[in-house]
């Protein structure tokens, strides 16, 4: 196998099944689109959004959605107690659930990865080392660690997204590591070997190209996995916004009664976009195995 077949080949191929199963598959359709438009409210929310969330009016305070008696087009969704467009509010929202999610799985995939590869790779004391830290990673609950974080730090986003992709590299590092270690007896990696090259230019040219179908199911889904978990320390009051989907729950859960909307919506959106990243995950397990996929049905 060439270099350029590993560098160039493997993640061409990928798109290009990534792209027919897009054609061909409803399901695919949908998670994508659902994605696409969560991505759209993340980058775009300030000039789509039809209201200030954080502004008050409370003329317009506890309006229905539109599609109900007492509504208005104006505020699609309804508003809150304090007349805050609930619409604008999820729009905005999204930039901190899907933002923080994110920003989260980046950093899991970029310290999971390294982390990875040098202990699949190079194995030995190294892999002790890191498999240990994996082990005592997954033995401490996530909300202790995030409470330990902001009382040490301060309830802040940037803290939340060191929580989480503190915590959330561990899937990313055993997944990589179990594949590294199939891949280091290869016929392509021993050749290079063989031939002089460094250990470093293996797991960068030769073992990293062939670990990106599994990095990128694992951080699609886990996004959705991310959402839920901002979501709930945002319910808790622990992230230090107010413009977050958990928040938003929080908020409107004591009014379920008169004004259920004001966390309905929000829960919906949670509920769409952990679906859209799980569906999205789905589709790329499937390109990345079609073989798998064959045999089960």
């Amino acid at each position: 196998m060439t270099d350029e077949t590993v560098k160039v080949g493997i993640p061409t191929t990928m798109a290009a099944r990534i792209g027919r199963e897009i054609r061909s598959n409803l399901m695919a359709q949908l998670a994508f689109a659902l994605v696409a438009m969560f991505a759209i409210m993340v980058v775009f929310g300030p000039w789509i959004a039809p209201h200030d969330p954080e502004a008050f009016a409370l003329m317009e305070r506890m309006k229905p959605p539109a599609f109900l008696e007492g509504g208005s087009w104006s505020y699609l969704l309804g508003t809150d107690t304090h007349g805050r467009d609930v619409l604008s509010r999820i729009i905005y929202g999204a930039r901190i659930s899907i933002g923080t999610a994110s920003a989260g799985v980046a950093i899991a995939v970029v310290i999971g990865v390294t982390l990875g590869l040098i202990a699949g790779f190079l194995g030995g004391i190294w892999d002790t080392v890191i498999m240990r830290m994996v082990d005592v990673l997954l033995s401490i609950p996530l909300i202790l660690m995030a409470l330990l974080v902001v009382s040490i730090l301060g309830p802040t986003i940037p803290n939340i997204i060191l929580v989480l992709g503190g915590t959330g590299w561990i899937w990313h590092a055993r997944i990589v590591r179990g594949n590294a270690l199939r891949l280091r007896e290869e016929q392509f990696v021993l050749a290079a070997r063989s031939s002089g090259t460094t250990r470093f230019r293996i797991m960068l040219r030769h073992i990293l190209p062939n670990l990106l179908a599994p990095i990128l199911v694992t951080a699609s889904m886990q996004v959705g996995y991310m959402v839920i978990l901002e979501s709930g320390l945002s319910f808790f009051g622990i992230t230090g916004s107010t413009l977050s989907w958990g928040w938003d729950i929080a908020f409107g859960r004591q009014y379920l009664a008169s004004a259920w909307w004001i966390a309905t919506f929000p829960g919906m959106a949670i509920f769409l976009a952990v679906m859209a990243f799980n569906l999205m995950g789905d589709v790329l397990r499937d390109v990345a195995d079609p073989h798998g996929r064959a045999a089960m049905t």
